[in-house]
């Protein structure tokens, strides 16, 4: 999306395409979701989400493209090395939901801190799911909101939106069909290998960008 429609739009159509996806999830498992862990994720994410709405504002997108790619690409590293924290505290939850409620508007990666934080806490694949896509939900109603004060949700981005919407759909029904025919390690480093193309992409057109700058 960075490459297609420019970094500012492409967090603010992340942050429209994610609140789609997982709020239709959060509600199907709303039962599983760990109420007091995704309180103090979304409190954190809140105080954090002002912060990157600032950085998106007011950093030119040539640096914003080269910083999304670099945000996925460690996120990869971070991922692929199965990092997280170790016996987190209440206070771990609201800092990881700061660095993500940061992440989310600055860039619109705000998956590894919550992904960390819960995998420290060992739950259950029901409640994981569940807690993280409720924590995104949540966070992405505020980032909306935060993008509709900041003008960064005007028509030409809903247009936009509405002709990629289509995309959604046909995309979540592709990957339920990769899902089912392949094993769960493969399919990981499927999504990880992936992840670096879509980021080296970006990164490649942020710099042809800058050399092509005067």
């Amino acid at each position: 999306m960075a490459v297609a429609v420019g970094p500012r739009d492409a967090v603010v159509l992340s942050a429209v395409f994610g609140l789609c996806s997982n709020g239709a999830v959060a509600v199907r498992h709303r039962r599983d979701v760990d109420g007091p862990i995704v309180r103090r994720l979304v409190s954190g994410s809140l105080l954090g989400m002002p912060l990157g709405v600032l950085v998106l504002i007011t950093v030119p997108a040539t640096p914003l493209r080269i910083a999304i790619s670099v945000v996925v690409l460690v996120s990869v590293v971070a991922l692929a090395r199965g990092w997280e924290f170790v016996d987190p505290h209440p206070a771990t939850d609201l800092g990881a939901g700061f660095v993500s409620g940061v992440l989310n508007t600055s860039v619109g990666v705000s998956g590894p801190p919550i992904v960390a934080d819960l995998h420290g806490r060992r739950l259950a694949k029901g409640p994981f799911r569940a807690s993280a896509v409720a924590h995104f939900t949540l966070t992405g109603v505020v980032a909306l909101a935060l993008f509709v004060v900041a003008g960064r949700l005007d028509v030409a981005l809903v247009l936009a939106a509405a002709i990629a919407l289509p995309a959604w759909p046909a995309g979540a029904l592709v990957g339920g069909w990769l899902h089912r025919r392949f094993p769960e390690d493969r399919f990981r480093d499927l999504v990880l290998v992936l992840l670096v193309l879509t980021a080296l992409v970006t990164l490649v057109a942020a710099l042809a960008s800058a050399a092509g700058d005067p």
